[in-house]
């Protein structure tokens, strides 16, 4: 797997039946209120420095904007199970007035879980009479719309993504992307949460994810290349469109996929505000953390406003005769 990689190693801590929320330290004003994101059906996970309300459409380009010099990962760790902090109102009730019904549906999905991955692509240079960025700008998103649609003649996954995008154009402009399924713990709750803050600093937000990796985990993060660098630096364009690779404790599994070449949409299906994004899977790859420990991981999992693990199991009892 050749690709851009990112390495992203991370410790974490295990308890089932734990959301997890984000480490107070002390000094800080961080409670574990503050993981609340503004709820939203299944789609892109949102993150609390950003608007809940839809973005106005506005056009994007690829240059790569300098990190806020105050944005560093933040660390987690594991609480006890919480139940959900809302109970919908019925759109009948007569005792009060009911919310609007897009906000009751919203409220409706933050009962239920949704897996976390993170989706990752790589615009390609680009030119233009208004724009010149010779250099390929790499993006990444997390998201919990996440799902398989079928499996043959050839696997395909399915998620939707709210446009104007980033990470949406380099997609449609390269036609590859790589999906993160990311461990059930502090270290894949930390990559989620990272990749949730946008990414308008384009290569930089990889780098500072990097950078910062060596406070929570055994030997810290590095980048190992990038296509170009992969060549020698004779780089033939085509390395250039790989998708960006996670590598850590933080991620189990890389599905490398391309847009589902199927016309007429061609892997892209326009819904309202959203995109559906439609990819056939080229390959899977383990990833570190499906390697460490003795017991086989479940996927990070998002409900009421926080990331989560996979709890007890609800199987039938013995018949009685």
């Amino acid at each position: 797997m050749s690709s851009r990689r990112v390495l992203v190693g991370l410790a974490a801590e295990r308890a089932p039946l734990c959301p997890l929320v984000p480490w107070r330290s002390h000094g800080s004003s961080a409670r574990a209120s503050a993981v609340k994101r503004p709820g939203a059906v299944a789609g892109r996970i949102s993150h609390p420095n950003q608007s809940s309300s839809l973005p106005r459409p506005q056009p994007f380009h690829t240059t790569p904007q300098p990190l806020h010099p105050q944005r560093h990962p933040r660390p987690f760790h594991l609480t006890p199970a919480q139940p959900p902090s809302i109970h919908p109102p019925p759109s009948s009730s007569t005792d009060t007035t009911p919310p609007a019904l897009p906000e009751q549906l919203r409220t409706i999905m933050r009962l239920l879980t949704h897996p976390v991955v993170v989706c990752t692509s790589t615009h390609p240079p680009t030119t233009s009479p208004s724009h010149h960025e010779p250099a390929a700008v790499p993006r990444a998103m997390t998201m919990s719309s996440f799902t398989s649609l079928a499996l043959h003649p050839t696997p395909i996954v399915s998620f939707n993504i709210a446009v104007p995008s980033r990470t949406h154009a380099a997609v449609a402009a390269s036609r590859l992307f790589n999906i993160h399924v990311l461990a059930d713990d502090a270290s894949g709750a930390r990559v989620a949460d990272w990749f949730a803050g946008g990414n308008a600093e384009g290569r930089g937000v990889f780098d500072a994810l990097a950078g910062e990796g060596g406070v929570a985990g055994e030997g810290g993060v590095r980048f190992i290349h990038t296509g170009a660098e992969k060549d020698g630096g004779n780089n033939n364009g085509n390395n250039d469109m790989e998708a960006p690779v996670l590598e850590g404790e933080g991620v189990l599994y890389v599905l490398r996929c391309k847009l589902l070449d199927d016309e007429p949409a061609r892997g892209l299906v326009r819904v309202r505000d959203h995109v559906i994004v439609l990819g056939e899977v080229l390959e899977i790859v383990e990833g570190a953390g499906a390697r460490r420990g003795e017991e086989e991981r479940f996927g990070l999992l998002y409900a009421d406003r926080r990331y989560r693990q996979l709890g007890g199991c609800i199987t039938p009892g013995k018949e009685e005769i």
